[in-house]
């Protein structure tokens, strides 16, 4: 349909919406000193940059939006074309936004909703006069990182109440910001909680002595809660997209919202585009609560511990977590209404947050040029394991560690030389490091750095005569090219650097593509991979799901060792499995089975999970895992525990994606892919054919 029709009808939808009965949305509570206290009488629209006039506005922009119910401009939103809008009386934010969705030269319309501060839960202790004991800096082992950077000269971002720039621990390090619900310059603290997240931050005491994790950030204030601690998704959006443009480095995000918004995902991916990193705590629910913006795969949610390394047990948690900070009895500086500058004794998620944050501004501070992406990378592979072994839903990829991370964002200066070498195992080609000059028997901190990640070595130390020998991997899982590892010594400081490269491996004769030729009944040739799929293991694929489940064939027919066995068998590798014909079995539906790729790809062994009773959650007593949502469907739909096995692991994030590992197989959910093709599956069948040797 053409647009100017599309849009008519448009019109004539919102008319009839106009008088239709009004579904009342839920208050929000009125705060005078908030612009946005009215959340539920405003939406969010963005339109076409073709549709704007100037970078403005339209004609027949202010049309639809008239028309639509729509009354004043009440905010800009930092993006082009992207704005707040009053709605008049007898309209509904739910109604509108759905309406105005349907034109073409909307890029999204929404509902403006309410996000508050994630400490309603968790709360607060005790105002008192001393300042930090420090001893969240002391788990993430903060101080020693100040050998190597302060995080002078980056400029953090709190986007929460404001920030009191008078506070001492403070003073001199406030920048000019911006008071996003007033739209002035004020962004002085009305509540406390912007002061004390600065403080963490990187904060002073009044001695001079560090209180923050990074005492030389600049701390830019934007004022997006009101004095309740009350914003909405405007004053998030607006505040993310202001603090970009200011120059921030790093953005602080100590709140949260239930409800995902395409204006914050749009404001999310614009800070991730100009290389800014936006921390966000992951809330205080104490249970598997999808916050956001902590939930999206963009932000860096960070979940709350005790002083024993547990999980607080107030926090949220679940598969969106990448790490872990302090966040039980956390003093830092304050203010309040009757006392002034002061500290406070609180616990949360609003602690733990600030504490990653400034951790990523030490690592910017010694990668000046990094990504976003990049600095999320090297604080995630530097963190510390605290809970289950490997990824978890508690404290993600683990407790943050300033030091590991700062160590491995400052390449060591002068390092002595060390080896190098690939070394054959059992399981193909092995990295090993070797080394000396370390006093006996101190621990390490090694790893590696290709170019396209890094990757730490945790839990070794030097032998007795002050040397190392450090099995660091699997030579197949580093790209192909430059290959640095490094090791430093934590009590002497000694350090070491290694390097070689990584040559592609040859192709087995199996995987080499075949000429090109035509298909047949019998043997399928596809040229997208130059293989060609026959007889039984072309009937199999056929029937459980063929190329959307399977991928293309990556090989011929061949004879390999099952490694669960040890019995010989033909086999052919998939993009995503391997096919085993089993002669024992002729006759049967096992004749043809699928490989433990699962199994042989998970890197641990995951914790299991109790057994449940909850509509839409299956439980496997066989793993003890659950599977449910879209997981769920898949699975069902392509053959069930035939084809893929039983669930060896509960969904949990990783590479960005939510994933969860099966028998035979790993499912990844692709929430930007249309609905019903959203589930993938990994190419796990490539995956072991390099690890095997077979590919490059």
């Amino acid at each position: 349909m053409p647009a100017p029709y599309r849009r008519v009808l448009l019109l004539i939808l919102v008319i009839c919406l106009a008088f239709a009965p009004v579904l009342g949305v839920a208050a929000a509570g009125a705060h005078s000193d908030s612009a946005f206290a009215e959340a539920s009488n405003s939406i969010l629209v963005r339109f076409q940059p073709s549709s704007l006039a100037g970078g403005d506005l339209s004609s027949a922009d202010k049309q639809l939006i008239e028309a639509a119910g729509g009354g004043q401009v009440l905010a800009p939103l930092g993006a082009p074309g992207a704005y707040r809008i009053g709605l008049r009386p007898g309209f509904t934010a739910a109604e509108v936004a759905a309406a105005l969705s349907l034109d073409p030269t909307v890029v999204y319309a929404e509902p403006d909703r309410i996000i508050q501060l994630d400490d309603a839960v968790a709360g607060y202790q005790a105002e008192t006069d001393s300042g930090p004991s420090n001893w969240d800096l002391s788990a993430i082992d903060a101080q020693r990182a100040w050998n190597l950077a302060d995080g002078s000269g980056v400029v953090v971002a709190v986007l929460d109440t404001g920030v009191s720039a008078t506070h001492p621990d403070l003073a001199g390090r406030v920048r000019a910001g911006w008071n996003v619900l007033a739209n002035s310059d004020n962004t002085t603290d009305d509540a406390g909680h912007g002061t004390y997240v600065a403080g963490l931050i990187g904060g002073h005491d009044a001695t001079g002595a560090a209180s923050g994790v990074a005492p030389g950030v600049s701390i830019l204030p934007v004022k997006i809660l009101d004095s309740s601690g009350t914003g909405s998704t405007a004053s998030f959006v607006a505040g993310i997209n202001y603090a970009v443009q200011a120059g921030a480095r790093i953005i602080n995000i100590s709140a949260s919202g239930t409800t995902n918004s395409p204006a914050m995902d749009d404001a999310l991916a614009n800070a991730e585009a100009h290389g800014v990193l936006v921390v966000a705590s992951a809330g205080n629910e104490a249970s598997e609560a999808t916050l956001y913006p902590a939930a999206t795969s963009t932000a860096l949610a960070v979940t709350a511990t005790d002083d024993k390394n547990d999980l607080a047990s107030f926090s949220s948690y679940g598969p969106s977590v990448d790490l872990a900070a302090p966040g039980v009895n956390i003093t830092s500086s304050w203010w309040s209404a009757g006392n002034g500058n002061g500290y406070m004794t609180a616990s949360g998620s609003s602690a733990s947050a600030p504490l990653v944050a400034g951790a990523a501004a030490i690592v910017a501070e010694l990668q000046p040029s990094a990504s976003a992406a990049q600095l999320r990378e090297i604080l995630t592979e530097s963190a510390r394991d605290v809970a289950a072994p490997g990824i978890d839903a508690q404290t993600g990829f683990g407790l943050v560690d300033v030091y590991a991370a700062a160590r491995i964002a400052a390449a060591p200066a002068d390092p002595a030389e060390a080896a190098l070498n690939s070394v054959q195992a059992y399981d193909g080609s092995h990295l090993n490091l070797t080394a000396n000059g370390f006093e006996p028997g101190e621990p390490l901190l090694v790893w590696t750095d290709s170019g396209a990640g890094f990757r730490l070595t945790r839990d070794l130390k030097a032998a007795d005569d002050g040397s190392i020998e450090a099995d660091l991997g699997l030579e197949w899982r580093v790209p192909e090219g430059s290959l640095s590892a490094y090791a430093v010594g934590l009590n002497s400081g000694h350090a070491v650097q290694a390097e070689m490269t990584i040559d592609p491996a040859p192709v087995a004769a199996p995987f080499m593509p075949l000429p090109s030729r035509d298909s047949t009944a019998d043997r399928l040739y596809f040229p997208q991979t130059g293989h060609t799929l026959a007889y039984g293991f072309k009937d199999f694929w056929q029937a459980n799901g063929g190329l959307a489940v399977f991928g293309y064939p990556i090989s011929e027919e061949f004879s390999e060792k099952n490694p669960d066995t040890g019995e010989t068998y033909t086999v052919q590798y998939f993009e995503r499995n391997r096919f085993e014909y089993h002669p024992e079995l002729a006759g049967t539906p096992w004749e043809v089975s699928l490989g433990r790729l699962g199994v042989q790809a998970a890197p641990q062994v995951y914790p299991t999970s109790p057994a449940v009773n909850v509509t839409g959650v299956r439980y496997f007593a066989e793993t003890q895992h659950t599977l449910s949502g879209p997981f769920r469907d898949f699975w069902q739909a392509n053959g069930g525990v035939a084809v893929f096995g039983f669930p060896i692991s509960e969904p949990f994030e990783e590479g960005g994606l939510l994933v969860q590992y099966f028998e035979r197989s790993r499912f990844e959910y692709h929430p930007d892919l249309p609905n019903g093709s959203q589930v993938l599956l990994t190419r796990l069948g490539t995956t072991l054919a390099r690890e095997n040797g077979y590919l490059h």
